[in-house]
């Protein structure tokens, strides 16, 4: 199964509703870490995704930008929300008594996720966990001490500036691999094409790339990114126009080489953008490249 980890952002959360409807439920469990306090689209994003069968894992503890500091003001209004279901989960970094604390007060089914390295105190701990979620590199030993594990990666290249991308780079065969990694292994997951290094907002866009993942057949169906970029012109103007020339670079790809991305949905949106010469905003453009990414590897384990 497939535990893709996106953050609460609104085009992610839009990301996964649209999805929830097309993708086969018994193939994903999304991870959502939420960023905001106010918890509407979250709310809304759990009931969707309950509505098409899929129970989402929430991250309670999240660090990350509104949320800083407020673990228990966000808990005690999750729990508030009505006529949701949804897998509370516990994130450790490198804190034992916070993990031990909430661990403790969130009652029922769990998951655990280990964003680096786990204590020795905590191990024994982590078979209280309906799922635990691990890093991909986490040693075998520690792997058969656990049970129901998830191999979380974070193999997307990001660079700092959109000029720095080549026009392809190696993403990961993990969606391959990871049923042959320990018995202990019940699925995987990664960061998408966003990486897990978390910004509010990106900088100035002097170029505009465009992230399209896809499997190749040529390398034992490992996944790669194709990066469609626009011209650098020096200068962080017209937006719009670096889209469409992003845009254009991808649909003609598309066009020479038909059967090289799979028709997910988010490859439509290009399409469809592509067809009408509009330009959404980079929020969209984002969602619509996570989406694609999902529906690839989706489509991929449903083999």
């Amino acid at each position: 199964m497939y535990f893709p980890l996106l953050r609460g952002k609104q085009y992610e959360l839009t990301a996964l509703r649209e999805l929830s409807s097309i993708v086969q439920h018994t193939l994903i469990t999304p991870v959502i870490e939420p960023v905001r306090e106010n918890l509407k689209q979250l709310e809304n994003t759990i009931k969707t995704l309950n509505e098409n069968h899929i129970t989402p894992i929430i991250v309670v503890n999240s660090e990350i930008s509104e949320l800083k500091g407020k673990t228990d003001q966000f808990i005690s209004d999750l729990f508030e929300i009505k006529e949701v279901n949804f897998i509370p989960c516990i994130k450790y970094n490198d804190n034992p008594d916070e993990f031990v604390r909430l661990e403790s007060q969130i009652k029922g089914k769990k998951a655990a996720y280990i964003e680096n390295s786990i204590n020795r105190n905590i191990l024994s701990r982590l078979n209280n966990f309906e799922v635990n979620i691990v890093p991909e590199s986490s040693p075998k030993s520690l792997l058969s001490q656990l049970s129901n594990v998830v191999l979380m990666d974070d193999p997307f290249k990001k660079k700092k500036r959109n000029a720095d991308y080549p026009s392809n780079s190696y993403f990961s065969d993990l969606h391959v691999r990871y049923k042959e990694v320990h018995s202990s292994v019940i699925g995987f997951g990664d960061f998408n094409i966003a990486g897990s290094d978390y910004a509010e907002s990106g900088g100035p866009a002097y170029v505009v790339t465009i992230h399209a993942s896809y499997l190749d057949g040529n390398e034992f169906d490992a996944m790669s990114v194709r990066h469609f970029s626009s011209m650098d012109d020096g200068t962080p103007s017209n937006p719009t126009g670096k889209f469409q020339q992003a845009l254009d670079k991808l649909v003609l790809h598309g066009n020479k080489f038909p059967e090289f991305f799979d028709n997910t949905s988010g490859m439509r949106g290009f399409k469809s953008l592509h067809a009408r010469r509009h330009y959404p905003g980079l929020g969209q453009v984002k969602q619509f490249s996570m989406q694609h990414h999902i529906e690839t590897i989706c489509n991929y384990i449903a083999i």
